[in-house]
């Protein structure tokens, strides 16, 4: 009898070892025998487990402390977002692109990791899909991004909330989707499919307005020109098709069950998504970039001009650095007679016409009757684009101007205001031009020195 404690506790740590035995098995891989393990064979088993958790955390643990320094150098180098915001649209275009570069390198990154088994995760319905935790975290992290480069390529027209308000919304769809596969309960998946769908259509409603206070007005969801309008429509046309296509995978209400159809639907929408959009804000730095590089040449023989009739400096009107002063009679401005200063001014606005002109007809691919088209503006005495903008049909047949040419310099005007011409620069025009018409309107005896 006093061998039965000792034979009940050897059985019983053998039960014990048999449990670890089983439990073990079932998390290694299914290549490993499931029966008739020995010892040695129990042993490897647990080593390469203690690997498996090992090589695990020593990912996660990299992962995040290269993400902090990420973030650290971007901080560090990427200035600040109000100060970008506020920016020539040169720079701001610039920043835009860079953020498309991140946007790339975290898809790359995520795409890669769903081949690995560490992020997959098993949905309580629809037969327990196993769904790659890795697309909706790359989606959370790259979205918010492609809202907040339109907001920055906005510029100061945009209130300064917006680059906090626009991601937030991203994350938000997001999270409501994630939320939503994850429910075990359909009435909740819809409630949430639900939250996410009003969500979206109010983040739509925004960029809407965006686009409405970049054009002072003048362009809506349906109507305009504008590169900034072009870039929303895109994006938002391009994200439309997601919330269809959640319904339809098993991570909504599986009407769709073939895992290879869903994935390569995924991945289709991520693609379609993300190339158009960053494809697009390159083209419109490209373009810009080309359109500058034409006004600066024009305006810098119209500065040329001015420096001839005397004119110093950087602006459409020259520096105001030299004194304004009346001298044998005369009005003297930025050091020359008012006559001459209008003959420069008006020139510098003939060479600003003409840079949009040669646009026009490029884009008409009429760039050969770009010069016969020049003269008969002039001609006409139509010499800035205020007077571009005046002309109607009725004018045209008065002036004998072609009215399909002047139509289409008048769009490309339109464009040109948004696109090319910054609001600090508009705002440096016009304050010159009213201290200078201020000059031309004093008695001419309070300037004598």
């Amino acid at each position: 009898f006093a061998q039965v404690p000792v034979q009940a506790a050897e059985q019983s740590r053998e039960r014990e070892r048999e449990n670890t035995s089983s439990s073990i098995l079932l998390s290694a891989p299914r290549t490993a025998a499931m029966t008739n393990v020995t010892e040695v064979q129990l042993d490897e088993l647990i080593k390469q487990k203690a690997f498996d958790q090992g090589t695990k955390v020593a990912q996660i643990f990299s992962g995040i402390f290269f993400a902090g320094l990420a973030i650290w150098l971007t901080t560090a180098n990427g200035g600040s977002l109000s100060f970008v915001q506020r920016a020539a649209l040169e720079k701001r275009l610039t920043v835009c692109c860079f953020i498309n570069m991140y946007v790339a390198m975290f898809s790359t990154f995520f795409n890669i990791f769903q081949l690995t088994n560490v992020d997959d995760a098993i949905l309580p319905t629809n037969g327990g899909f196993t769904l790659d935790l890795a697309r909706p975290i790359e989606w959370v992290l790259t979205c918010p991004l492609m809202q907040l480069s339109l907001v920055l390529m906005g510029g100061a027209k945009l209130p300064d909330y917006r680059r906090y308000l626009m991601p937030s919304f991203s994350i938000s769809i997001l999270s409501c989707g994630t939320t939503a596969a994850f429910m075990p309960i359909v009435g909740l998946k819809v409630l949430m499919f639900i939250v996410g769908v009003i969500l979206f259509l109010t983040m739509a409603s925004f960029n809407r307005l965006q686009i409405i206070e970049y054009s002072n007005g003048a362009e809506g969801l349906t109507t305009g020109d504008s590169e900034f309008r072009k870039a929303t429509l895109l994006l938002l046309c391009t994200w439309a098709p997601f919330p269809t296509w959640f319904v339809m995978s098993p991570e909504g209400f599986g009407i769709i069950t073939n895992v290879l159809v869903i994935q390569v639907g995924w991945a289709f929408l991520n693609i379609v998504s993300k190339f158009t959009f960053i494809f697009y804000i390159q083209r419109i730095k490209d373009l810009y970039c080309n359109r500058l590089k034409t006004k600066r040449e024009l305006t810098g023989s119209a500065n040329g001009t001015k420096k001839m009739f005397g004119v110093s400096g950087g602006g459409m009107h020259g520096s105001m650095s030299p004194p304004d002063f009346e001298m044998g009679g005369q009005m003297m401005i930025n050091g020359m007679d008012s006559q001459t200063y209008d003959m420069a001014d008006k020139e510098a606005k003939r060479e600003k016409l003409n840079a949009v002109v040669i646009e026009t007809m490029n884009f008409l691919g009429m760039a050969q009757n770009t010069d016969r088209f020049v003269r008969l503006l002039e001609k006409a005495d139509v010499i800035c684009i205020s007077d571009v903008e005046k002309l109607n049909q009725e004018k045209c047949e008065k002036l004998s101007l072609p009215f399909e040419l002047v139509q289409a310099l008048q769009k490309r005007v339109k464009v040109w205001k948004m696109d090319l011409v910054d609001e600090a620069e508009q705002e440096l025009e016009r304050g010159e031009e009213h201290y200078i018409k201020k000059l031309m309107d004093t008695p001419q005896g309070d300037h004598q020195m």
